[in-house]
């Protein structure tokens, strides 16, 4: 076994010189062994192993000469760590499994059949990252542990693959007992890899799985009944399928561009028998070619042009945005977009959101001070957006990876008609840097399939303004997974690790109605109060001037303290309140101006929808007492009879159980021409306590219908 010291050097096309690729740690001095050293079949008896395997014929030569083999398959993308779609489909599918045993020697199958080689890998869901090989020979009291980077591949344990990997190689009793016990853990957390049916055809005629239609069906059906697939899969484990698919529709399309840019960047097979990067002149000669393949690639990932301005953030969580001057190559390039401000700009900023948020109060037609505290609300959740993913990866961190879904991606503002909605979008745009041309026309550019998806996950951190978002977007629809309440599902689940995007909308408040699994993750604002028709004239030239003057110099400073605070680990959340921090810098403005906190400076997360789902039921139940007939424990909603006039009735009994909490629906509540709700929950959500005479009068009304 030779020990070497020896300082690998980068790797260089014109040096000779061989890269030690794979860095050996043998009993803590550097070493160079060979695969056969390291796993020594003839030291040792005992195989155990947990890692990715390249292919059959590598695994079967790297476990020859063992008398038993315990081997728990891997992952080899660490991207793929916990996701569930990734780990589900491999039960869908038995093929992989199938060809793995397929291609195995007839003395490795053999050694499957014998029990002596066991094959093992992670159940539906579990994704097992860990690299741990574990050698014994218990009558020799021989003891050996290999971890490190390497996955059981020829490239990983190549010396000289130019693919750098680590193991360490301890020969010790005590390390192998701590592995041994981590491997046993992970064990009960797997099934067994090959499948059934492959070591009955072997066992019994020496023959394979033929893989085709029908016996991946046959596969699938095996899986069944072994219970191998979930009897339950969650909603949330739903969404990662579903957007699985989605990802692999974009990565398929997406590889094919990437692909036509290679032989305009890679010259054809040399002499040699290489193949050399182009010169720099082709290059340039070939731009437009070249530019028209990323703008496919660009427009693969959003069906329509984005306008907005480009706002990204770096490791330091700093903004940068992107210069409006072209360089001298026509290129652009960031520049640091947070940045301390003056205190005269930020009194300026404070007193003309003051005068804009008071509009809302002055010129409506019902005045109160509720409907300013909610438009300053939305300029808030404006604010944070390019915060927001970060807020929802602490949520992940310090509360749990369920609850990031409280901390919502979409900010709806709702409105009727005339209620000053898209003003306070084109306000808010102004006030984060952006134009008319910035906010987008919901029906007119987003409605699409494959619009919003690709837009929201882009590292731009400028939140998509759109304006009179349709009540289609809210609710599930065939064949468009990347809009509408799959995609709202989908993203608002995901915990983000690195920068993702959010949405910023207005609808018509009337028209506004989903379930509750996508009204939960949306932060819904109500401010259906309208301005008074009569001051139009006075209104417009008021907001004119306060929107003339605007500028987002307010922004740039709150996002330098913002990632300040994130920088010294300050608390940017709280468990009730996802805008704490945002509300705490607005609070510095006001210490550091000597500026009044406005009364309606808004406190708290509104719960708009929350109250006219309550007021909504409340109202219906009042309307059609009569109709809510007491059974116990159950009320019975005479439906179809309430309804029987209506020319809609469909849309108003959907919207009807859109606005119902779900809590109070008994099990197929809504089959049939009645509804059954549970009646202790459904008064609890109406707020609705009924009297002691009322009580009675139903029991009475209940006794005589049974006699």
């Amino acid at each position: 076994m030779a020990k070497t010291s020896k300082q690998s050097t980068l790797f260089n096309e014109n040096s000779k010189e061989e890269v030690n690729s794979l860095f050996v740690l043998y009993n803590e001095e550097i070493a160079k062994m060979t695969l056969e050293e390291i796993f020594n079949s003839n030291e040792y008896t005992d195989f155990y192993g947990i890692s990715y395997v390249a292919s059959p014929s590598f695994f079967a030569k790297m476990i020859k000469g063992f008398k038993n083999v315990n081997f728990i398959l891997g992952i080899n993308n660490v991207d793929t760590l916990n996701k569930f779609s990734d780990g589900f489909s491999s039960y869908l599918d038995n093929s992989p499994r199938v060809d793995f045993f397929n291609k195995l020697p007839d003395e490795t199958k053999d050694l499957i059949i014998a029990d002596n080689v066991k094959i093992r890998y992670g159940k539906a869901g579990v994704m097992i990252h860990d690299k741990i090989y574990l050698l014994s020979n218990v009558e020799a009291n021989d003891y050996r542990v290999i971890i490190g980077s390497a996955n059981l591949s020829n490239d990983a344990f190549n010396f000289h693959n130019q693919n750098f990997e680590n193991i360490r190689i301890d020969d010790s009793k005590k390390l192998y007992d701590i592995y041994m016990e981590r491997f046993n853990y992970i064990l009960q957390f797997t099934n067994d890899y090959i499948p059934e049916r492959c070591r009955e055809k072997y066992e019994q005629k020496r023959a394979l799985v033929l893989i085709n239609d029908e016996s991946r069906f046959n596969l699938l059906l095996d899986e069944v009944d072994n219970g191998n697939i979930p009897v339950v899969i969650s909603q949330e484990q739903m969404e990662e399928l579903e957007k699985c698919n989605i990802q692999i529709e974009q990565d398929k399309t997406d590889l094919e561009n990437k692909r036509k840019l290679v032989p305009l960047i890679v010259n054809t097979k040399g002499k040699d028998g290489t193949f050399k990067i182009r010169k720099s002149d082709y290059i340039r000669k070939k731009k437009n070619e070249i530019k028209n393949i990323y703008h496919k690639i660009s427009k693969l990932r959003s069906d329509v042009i984005d306008s907005r301005e480009i706002l990204l953030m770096e490791n330091d969580y700093k903004l940068y945005r992107e210069e409006k001057e072209l360089a001298e190559d026509g290129s652009k390039d960031i520049e640091i977009y947070s940045q301390k401000i003056p205190i005269d700009k930020i009194k300026s900023s404070l007193e003309k959101i003051h005068a804009f948020t008071q509009a809302y109060n002055k010129f409506t037609l019902t005045p109160s001070p509720i409907f300013s505290s909610k438009i300053y609300e939305f300029i808030l959740y404006a604010f944070t957006t390019p915060f927001i993913w970060k807020i929802r990866n602490r949520y992940a961190e310090k509360i749990d990876r369920v609850a990031v879904a409280d901390v919502p991606m979409f900010c709806i503002l709702g409105g009727m008609r005339e209620s000053g909605k898209s003003t306070a979008l084109h306000m808010t745009a102004r006030l984060i840097g952006q134009n008319a041309d910035n906010v987008f026309d919901y029906a007119k550019d987003l409605d699409k399939a494959d619009a919003l998806y690709p837009m929201i996950t882009s590292n731009n951190l400028m939140p998509i303004l759109a304006d009179e978002v349709s009540q289609s977007f809210f609710k599930r629809q065939a064949n468009t997974r990347r809009k509408g309440e799959d995609m709202i599902k989908s993203l608002a689940n995901t915990v983000p690790e690195e920068p993702i995007g959010t949405m910023i909308g207005t609808t018509n408040a009337s028209d506004f109605s989903s379930s509750g699994q996508v009204v939960r993750r949306i932060y819904y604002i109500e401010v259906s109060n309208k301005f008074d028709s009569a001051r139009k004239a006075e209104s417009m030239e008021y907001l004119r001037n306060i929107y003339d003057d605007l500028d987002d110099s307010l922004f740039r400073d709150f996002t330098y303290r913002f990632t300040e605070a994130i920088r010294n680990n300050e608390e940017i959340f709280d468990l009730d309140d996802y805008l704490l921090m945002t509300r705490k810098i607005f609070w510095q403005y006001y210490d550091e101006t000597g500026l009044d906190i406005p009364d309606y400076f808004p406190l708290k997360i509104f719960r708009d929808y929350e109250n006219r789902k309550v007021e909504t039921w409340r109202r219906f139940y009042f309307a059609n007492k009569a109709h809510f007939i007491d059974e116990g424990e159950m009320l019975k909603v005479e439906i179809d009879e309430i309804f029987k006039n209506s020319n809609n009735k469909a849309k108003q009994k959907e919207t009807l159980l859109n606005f119902l909490d779900e809590s109070c629906l008994a099990a197929d509540s809504t089959v049939g021409v009645h509804w059954f709700l549970k009646k202790e929950a459904f008064f609890k959500f109406i707020d609705y306590t009924p009297s002691v005479i009322e009580s009675a009068k139903n029991s009475i009304s209940k006794w005589f219908s049974f006699s």
